[in-house]
């Protein structure tokens, strides 16, 4: 079965409104670590369609760790990949992700996802118990994004960082 992750951004106001209209959805509402005024929602389901106005929507193509849900502190990398390099990259991030990076210390999860409207920009989404596992993995890895974050001009990487947002009516685990 193929998910999706659907993101939107807004004010906490707007975005707990949404949380509000839709009690039986599983949103995550999420504060940017950079900047403490910019929320993020997110829905993960096996629908390409969201409940969100305008998303931000991604297909998962290859996911490893826990099945029940986004929890946690959530790492994004971004990048953009020509066509020609695309399917080097889904098989190289696939096998890293199933063979090493499963046994991290701190991962809950990790998700490769490709943007459904468009298709060359992909983003790993990573989520850990607490922020200083993924400081400590990306110091020492060597993974497959090392090629890509070394070249960040050429691939358009950016980096954003996420945390649950506090005092919300959101569904804890």
């Amino acid at each position: 079965m193929t998910n999706y992750l659907h993101t939107t951004f807004g004010s906490q106001k707007v975005l707990q409104t949404i949380i509000e209209q839709h009690p039986h959805n599983e949103l995550l509402l999420t504060v940017d670590d950079q900047d403490q005024t910019n929320f993020q929602l997110l829905e993960q389901l096996p629908s390409e369609t969201s409940v969100f106005e305008t998303p931000v929507s991604y297909q998962v193509l290859a996911a490893d760790g826990a099945k029940d849900g986004i929890r946690g502190w959530l790492h994004f990398t971004f990048l953009t990949l020509p066509s020609e390099e695309q399917q080097a990259f889904i098989k190289q991030w696939s096998n890293y992700q199933n063979q090493k990076l499963a046994s991290v210390e701190g991962l809950i999860t990790s998700e490769l996802l490709q943007r459904t409207d468009e298709r060359n920009q992909f983003a790993i989404m990573t989520t850990w118990t607490v922020r200083d596992y993924y400081t400590i993995w990306d110091t020492a890895s060597q993974g497959p994004l090392k090629k890509y974050t070394d070249l960040a001009s050429r691939y358009n990487v950016r980096k954003r960082s996420y945390s649950p947002a506090a005092f919300t009516k959101q569904q804890l685990r």
